[in-house]
């Protein structure tokens, strides 16, 4: 039979030579007659090795374990079984394995990243476990709801009932296992990290699904903004709920109803009365906007009239001239409706009776009906006949109060509306509302208290609204850029965690660099509107450029582009589009000055329009994608863009291509793509997938010389690309005749760009050598042309293009080229003196007359005897 150890010491032999057949073969052998238990275990651990080496991972795990089971430390034993279990995919057994490894040999590599493997392994197949269904709700509510449990526990457990929710199927699930009691369970505790994951998993459950929406608008005002924020999402879902079907259906009018009353309940909270809800910030912007987005999402006019009707009803109900508080409730309710769907709260307070209700309450005796009153009035005179009426009736008021109150917040809310009434021109001169001087007094105060750090965060925001409305007046602006410090302090509270004050900043800069929309006037349209007595607009003396790029200088050295960077960062419930668009807006007139396109970048300006071309509005991600474009022109793409960001810029600028944008749009746009394309292979690959060739090629037929420039440029960095030789190895197109023309075109730019690229396809691809010849009959004549050129930069991009013709292997197109002026040419160029100036074209001419010699097309000169 043979001795066991001899047999043993044979399969190591045998393993060691890679002949693991034969290995198990002796390893067999040794089992059957091995009678020490020792030896038996170590035999079975080898000949477990040659199973794992066979990819038998039963056989390996099987002997792993009979190893084992003698000796339970056998740390070889235990990570082959490891690694066997885990082909089998018997993951947390292996896990087990190897974390007993790891305990034995706690500074083994191999261990410890195999622990951490199978972790995370283990985890993504917890969540596929979850998915399938093969997982008990009552379990998780379970550990939520044992206080007693660890933290970590609860936060799996909560994670993994969000997850679920998101899903059809685990969501139904929830549902079905009492999971909206359990939730409300939840939300009764008070905890906010467990009102969170309610709301969360509530969100989660109600997206699609209209027989699941629940009353949850209360929690919007508690204080904590995370869960003001989830919640806000949870009502968007109700809404797409509730709007994406049949109204006759699961009783969506009684839910909107009752879920819009709660929304206006919230607007309408008062924090200096009793009772009130407890609040963040952020609160009742998010309210507004909550408003805002159910109000745009209702697709027909019944719909929306039934959303008016609601507002409407609610307010009514409120107004009662024997309880002030219940008054108060009511305005504050139409001033959350105007920062939201703004038309909704205007045709309120267009209601008989309401506006005067509001200078009524700013003549009163309580410090809190005026500040509701005069917000309310603010945020009503966005119309010009609104802002005629208050300044008519209100605006002694407004003054009164401001002199005689000696409570801040208020006084600074009273001065608001008096900016807001004095800006009610916009930036026509000619309609100012106050008298020469008032409102750069009114901007003076506001600059005042919004440098005074000891007025709390709230009401210095209240100064930059003021100074949103009053930088429409061109001195207003040019002031305020020429105080640094209010500007620093402005950006400043722009980096606060208060979001409400963004749409006031962003009006401000957008104010002060003039990026607004301005209708171009006909001179012959300003005559026949004086002629007929019409109002004609009048530009401010510093509305002109030169202040405009005055005041952007001073902006950018305050430090405007990281306060941008850091506003962009805002969440969505409290960062509009709207917004959005008004910052792309402000980048793209900084970056106006390519000067300036440093600091804009050193800034963090690069990353932060990223997220503004991809998203808002289609107006905003254009503006927004200009600023790209010009920043990507002239740029280190590395530097502006660090790491996979710079692939992300590819699709706005691509977007600029298309024929309806502006020609400076598509030239800029053209310049970015140019220097990208000559940064890297991989961001050649990523232009080409957003399909820009088209648009590229089209923009090389155009008239405008700068724009068929900028396109043949791009293309010149493109053809190294395989996907783009391809598309000129096709037959059936002109892509390489147009290519071949453009070089025999007049100007220096265009031939260097055109030749360029032909010089680098040719050599890539040999066969559009041949090609080349028959896409046009002038093709030698321009070839002639490139080398005698005086340029010297497009004389060498000639003479690489006739040596790649003569590289090509088309014997016959050599010998043509050879026959022709060509070869005389070549001749001069290549005798002529080394000149540093001029090297370039003629070491390439002489490396065509070596080549045109090794062809056996021309003879080496000798000298007679």
């Amino acid at each position: 039979m043979g001795d066991p150890i001899q047999l043993k010491d044979e399969g190591n032999k045998h393993f060691q030579a890679g002949e693991t057949d034969e290995a198990i073969d002796c390893y067999s052998k040794a089992i059957k007659v091995c009678k020490d238990k020792k030896v038996l275990a170590v035999i079975h651990r080898n000949r477990s090795a040659c199973y794992l080496k066979k990819e038998n991972y039963v056989n390996a795990a099987s002997d792993a374990s009979k190893a084992i089971d003698v000796d339970a430390a056998d740390i070889k034993a235990l990570y082959r079984r490891c690694q066997a279990l885990e082909k089998l995919g018997k993951l947390d057994m292996a896990f087990k394995d190897v974390q007993r490894c790891a305990t034995l040999e706690p500074k083994n590599k191999t261990f410890l990243e195999t622990l951490r493997r199978l972790g995370a392994e283990i985890q993504k197949w917890t969540y596929m476990y979850i998915y399938t269904g093969n997982y008990q709700i009552q379990n998780m509510f379970d550990i939520l709801l044992d206080e007693e449990m660890e933290k970590d526990k609860r936060e799996k457990a909560a994670n993994n009932l969000i997850v679920l929710s998101r899903e059809d199927a685990g969501a139904e699930r929830i549902f079905q296992n009492n999971g909206v009691p359990l939730l409300v369970n939840m939300i009764e505790t008070g905890k906010p990290e467990m009102i969170l994951a309610a709301v969360r998993t509530l969100s989660g459950m109600c997206t699609g699904h209209k027989a699941r929406v629940s009353t949850m608008c209360s929690i919007m005002a508690v204080d904590n903004e995370e869960i003001a924020l989830a919640t806000c999402n949870f009502f968007q879902c109700v809404n797409d709920s509730l709007t994406g079907g049949d109204a006759r259906e699961y009783g969506k009018e009684e839910a909107l109803v009752l879920g819009l009353k709660k929304i206006l309940k919230v607007c309408g909270q008062i924090s200096e009365l009793p009772d009130q809800l407890p609040m963040t910030e952020n609160t009742q912007l998010i309210a507004s906007m909550c408003l805002n987005k159910l109000y745009d999402d209702l697709k027909c006019d019944p719909e929306r009239n039934n959303f008016r009707d609601i507002c409407d009803d609610y307010v009514k109900s409120k107004i009662d001239p024997n309880n002030m508080d219940k008054t108060i409730h009511a305005i504050n309710t139409i001033s959350g409706l105007l920062q939201g769907p703004f038309d909704v709260g205007n045709a309120l307070v267009g209601r008989q009776g309401i506006m005067e209700m509001m200078v009524a309450l700013c003549g009163s005796e309580r410090e809190v009906d005026q500040m509701v009153a005069v917000e309310a009035l603010i945020h009503a005179s966005s119309k010009m006949s609104r802002a005629s009426f208050i300044i008519t009736n209100g605006v002694s008021l407004l003054k009164d109060i401001y002199k005689k109150t000696k409570n801040e917040r208020i006084k600074i809310r009273s001065l608001v509306g008096l900016c807001k009434l004095g800006s009610a021109g916009g930036d026509d001169y000619s309609l100012r509302q106050f008298a020469e001087g008032s409102t750069e007094k009114l901007a003076k105060q506001c600059r005042k208290w919004l440098c005074n750090p000891q007025i709390d965060t709230k009401t210095r925001k209240w100064a930059i609204e003021g100074l949103a409305y009053l930088t429409n007046d061109a001195d207003v602006k040019d002031d305020f850029v020429e105080d640094e410090p209010a500007l620093k302090a402005m950006f400043e509270l722009a980096k606060s965690k208060d979001k409400t004050i963004l749409y006031s900043v962003a009006c401000t800069l957008i104010n002060c660099a003039n990026c607004y929309d301005k209708k171009e006037i006909l001179p012959e349209l300003i005559q026949l509107a004086k002629f007929s007595k019409q109002h004609v607009p009048e530009q401010h003396p510093k509305d002109k450029k030169d202040f405009i790029e005055k005041r952007v200088k001073r902006l950018l050295k305050a430090g405007v582009t990281s306060a941008l960077a850091v506003m962009v960062k805002a969440d969505n419930a409290i960062l509009t589009d709207q917004t959005k668009e008004m910052l792309a807006r402000v980048f793209l007139a900084l970056s106006e000055d390519p000067r300036d396109r440093g600091i804009i970048v050193a800034q963090g300006g690069g990353k932060a329009l990223i997220p503004l071309a991809l998203e808002g509005t289609d107006l905003g991600k254009v503006k927004a994608s200009h600023a790209l474009a010009k920043i990507a022109a002239i740029s280190n793409p590395e530097i502006a863009f660090p790491g996979e960001r710079v692939y992300e810029v590819v699709r706005p600028l691509v977007s600029l291509l298309h024929t309806d944008r502006d020609g400076l749009q598509n030239f800029e746009a053209l310049k970015g793509l140019t220097n990208l394309a000559g940064y890297s292979e991989k961001l050649r690959v990523k232009i080409v997938k957003e399909k820009a060739l088209p648009e590229i090629e089209n923009h090389m037929f155009e008239e405008n010389d700068q724009i068929r420039q900028a396109a043949t440029e791009c293309m010149c960095n493109l053809v190294t690309c395989k996907q783009v030789q391809e598309r000129y190895m096709e037959d059936g197109n002109d892509k390489l005749k147009l290519l071949v023309l453009l070089s025999g075109e007049d100007d220096d730019n265009l031939q260097i760009a055109a030749a360029g690229a032909l010089a680098m396809i040719t050599a890539s691809q040999k066969k559009l050598c041949t090609k080349l010849t028959c896409v046009t009959t002038q093709w030698l004549e321009i070839m002639q042309r490139l080398c005698l050129h005086t340029n010297p930069k497009i004389q060498h991009r000639g003479l690489v293009i006739v040596y790649n013709m003569l590289n090509s292997e088309d014997s016959e197109l050599a010998k043509k080229l050879i026959e022709s002026e060509l070869l005389e040419i070549l001749s001069v160029i290549g005798k002529a003196e080394d000149n540093p100036k001029r090297q370039e074209p003629i070491d390439a001419a002489r490396t065509c007359l070596v080549k045109a010699l090794e062809l056996g097309l021309i003879k080496p000169f000798t000298s007679p005897s």
